[in-house]
């Protein structure tokens, strides 16, 4: 085959069949190496994120861990409803000047004394609670004010906000004008 071609060209063949041989694929092992970090970083990420360890030993312990405390306030225009797990542990009726939270933080005083280290507290408010109740009663369960010093001391710093469960009603429901049978 390369009999007939001149002895320059030949040269030239042969040495570009052994630069071909040599050569490296950069594009499959470009390909590779991306989804290899990909892979890496994704995995990396997703254990960073959520914090994810490993298990260790079973441990056995002869005591039961103690009770966590849920504690909420439940904010009616009657007034606060502290609970704790859902149990209502103290209300605190509306005054003629509003809500009265001096009552209530001296209570989660109490509370904090018993459980140091709970840090979480839900604040539960009816429809139609003004924003302005909201951010005081925000202030009231993050830290005690009354005690000196200019920030107080930490109560409760982790809030989180919801609605407020259906009240039981006490009385019956008002009559209203709809004919017996006829849904509004």
């Amino acid at each position: 085959m390369m009999q007939g071609l001149a002895k320059g060209t030949r040269r030239a063949m042969r040495r570009a069949r052994r630069r071909r041989g040599t050569e490296l694929n950069l594009v499959s092992m470009i390909d590779v190496l991306t989804v290899l970090v990909f892979f890496l970083l994704v995995n990396q990420i997703g254990v960073s994120v959520l914090g994810i360890e490993l298990p260790g030993p079973p441990v056995t312990s002869a005591e039961p861990p103690p009770p966590q405390q849920d504690l909420s306030v439940v904010v009616r225009e009657a007034g606060l409803t502290l609970a704790d797990n859902g149990q209502p542990l103290a209300e605190y009726p509306r005054g003629d000047r509003g809500y009265e939270y001096t009552a209530l933080v001296a209570k989660l005083v109490e509370l904090k004394q018993a459980a140091p280290d709970d840090q979480r507290i839900s604040l539960l408010l009816e429809p139609g609670i003004a924003y302005e109740t909201l951010v005081a009663l925000m202030d009231a369960v993050r830290a005690d004010s009354s005690v000196a010093g200019a920030s107080g001391t930490e109560l409760f710093p982790q809030v989180s906000v919801g609605v407020a469960p259906v009240a039981a009603p006490d009385a019956p429901a008002p009559a209203t004008d709809t004919p017996a049978g006829v849904t509004p």
